[in-house]
């Protein structure tokens, strides 16, 4: 069994992911795993409603959801990745007002 540590807003969620999966199956585990849960609808952006809704990034790059985690070099156990409301990435877009960007 391989985890993979991702964080996002602020918390880390590690989840049993490989890197022959695709994007998409990783941002449904982290789903599953707790972002649903954890997730913060009061935003600046819409909120993550579902997988569909997480952007993966490892070493600067967004992955493409159907692409396999190995195409990006990931390697078995990486614990430093992120995952980010697609929202976020979207040109203008501004971010949360208790985000350490306005400090």
């Amino acid at each position: 069994m391989t985890h993979m540590a991702f964080f996002c807003s602020g918390c880390r969620y590690r989840v049993e992911a490989y890197p022959d999966w695709t994007a998409k199956q990783v941002a449904e585990a982290l789903w599953r795993g707790g972002i649903e849960r954890a997730n913060n609808p009061n935003g600046n952006t819409p909120g993550m409603k579902g997988p569909d809704d997480i952007s993966l990034i490892y070493a600067g790059q967004v992955m493409d959801p159907a692409r396999k985690l190995e195409t990006y070099h990931v390697p078995p156990g990486c614990k430093v990745m992120i995952a980010i409301e697609k929202a976020k990435l979207a040109p203008g877009a501004k971010p949360d007002p208790d985000s350490a960007y306005w400090n």
